[in-house]
């Protein structure tokens, strides 16, 4: 009797990955702002199940459902002759971390009141204290390195898995939560492949020792993905705004006081990453900038541009919807004239008699120089109307109206903008806005065409 295969060649791929930018895996225990760690060796780690969902996420947000379906399965369940026609095509090991260039990184977040502008708190429940919603996120630091497997048991979908992980590389694709700060971007270190023919029979016997081989006898194909061109009507991302310019005096977003404790150490200085730079985390840039989109958005009369780009929470469960928009973290300045400034003293003022509150002396280590604010809208959600907001709120930043980090009130956290640059992704075209001359550079009209879609429709009319 003759039986036939399931499949005729397995393809086995070694992933090696690093970390861009930030990256956050949630705890499944303790802490939810932990990240995930392994529980034998206690590693950060990414679970099969989130690399094979993120993928699959985005290979049916560029190829379409029915396709995504055919590689990475059915979502339905199915018994009968059709049940091993809708299964998965691909599986998937668990990312796993190595020492090296790992740093945990642990960033204070508020929680910031839309009606406010400032932190939001609330009322102890049986008591009339009130609390802020400060909290710290823990973060893999960028530049950590990660491997993980992918094992293709149809090789007739090769191309389509290749193009998906050229796709990670490209930074379409994003790992972990904290997604709209910009966190979870990666890049790929080495991809390398192996075929196994399982109708030969040499194949078949060193399919079952598949884990001695070295990395040398794998095809290494990391030069063929990274040639792998990016096709237009594939694109997530609609558009990139870029803001250069420089900090007017002195900035600053408080880092966790035990951060920099020692001798002679300030009680407050600004936040630094993996690599030492001291940064403006994008959660901290979206804060502020979303802060003022609201209020804009409020004003016309079209607050549901907020919704399309900061996203919302589902109620009931299922009715939610992700945002359109990623903010990256910005580094301020050079590291070395930061390391050098001085630390500066200050008082707090009893705001009843006037005088200085006893025990109130307190300093902080400022940052300044030049900056370089990166945001992504992604081709969703109407980009065009969250693009145009965006673009008020920076205009509102270049004029001194909007800050960034604390300190507004003595005179921190001023953005001098030099220049805005918007690229459409969709149809290929740019413009540039240069704040202090006053000229827009703007052939196909990105600006008049995204600010237009902001307005209400009462407006309109």
């Amino acid at each position: 009797m003759t039986v036939k295969m399931k499949y005729q060649k397995i393809v086995k791929y070694l992933v090696s990955a690093a970390c861009t930018q930030p990256l956050h895996i949630g705890s499944a225990s303790g802490n939810k702002e932990e990240v995930l760690v392994h529980p034998v060796d206690g590693m950060p780690f990414i679970q099969a199940q989130s690399i094979s969902g993120v993928l699959r996420q985005y290979c049916a947000q560029a190829y379409g459902e029915v396709q995504t379906e055919k590689l990475f399965g059915a979502r339905r369940f199915e018994t009968g002759t059709n049940a091993l026609e809708g299964a998965s095509k691909v599986r998937f090991s668990d990312g796993r971390f190595c020492s090296k260039n790992l740093i945990l990184e642990l960033r204070p977040r508020v929680k910031i009141n839309p009606e406010t502008g400032t932190c939001d708190v609330s009322t102890k429940k049986g008591t009339s204290r009130q609390s802020g919603h400060k909290f710290n996120m823990e973060y893999i630091g960028a530049g950590a390195e990660f491997e993980f497997s992918i094992y293709l048991y149809d090789d007739s979908f090769q191309d389509e898995l290749e193009k998906v992980l050229s796709a990670v590389h490209q930074g379409d694709v994003q790992f972990g939560g904290q997604k709209s700060n910009g966190c979870g971007f990666m890049k790929l270190k080495s991809l390398k492949r192996k075929t196994f023919d399982m109708t030969q029979r040499d194949d078949r016997i060193k399919w079952t020792d598949e884990d001695v081989f070295t990395d040398q006898e794998y095809e290494d194909i990391f030069l063929d993905i990274k040639k792998i061109s990016k096709e237009k009507s594939k694109k997530t991302t609609a558009y990139e705004v870029i803001v250069t310019g420089s900090t007017e005096g002195e900035l600053l977003v408080r880092s966790i006081a035990v951060q920099d404790f020692g001798k002679g150490a300030p009680d407050s200085t600004n936040i630094r990453n993996a690599a030492k730079e001291y940064i403006v985390p994008g959660s901290s840039f979206k804060g502020a900038v979303r802060n003022q989109m609201e209020r804009i958005a409020s004003y016309i009369g079209n607050s549901d541009i907020i919704d399309e780009t900061f996203g919302k929470t589902g109620n009931p469960p299922g009715e939610g919807k992700a945002g359109n928009i990623v903010f990256y973290d910005t580094v301020v300045g050079n590291k070395t004239d930061n390391d050098m400034a001085k630390i500066k003293n200050r008082i707090h003022i009893d705001k009843f008699t006037g005088g200085v509150m006893h025990g109130s002396l307190f300093n902080e280590k400022n940052v300044s120089g030049k900056v370089e604010f990166h945001i992504a809208v992604n081709n969703r959600n109407n980009p065009d109307s969250t693009c145009g907001l965006l673009l008020l709120a920076l205009r509102d930043m270049a004029a001194g109206v909007m800050s960034v980090g604390g300190g507004y009130s003595v005179g921190k956290g001023i953005i001098d903008v030099e220049q805005i640059v918007i690229h459409d992704f969709i149809h290929g075209n740019k413009a540039e806005i240069e704040w202090k001359s006053g000229t827009i550079t703007d052939e196909s009209e990105i600006v008049s065409r995204c600010i237009k879609k902001v307005q209400s429709k009462e407006m309109v009319k």
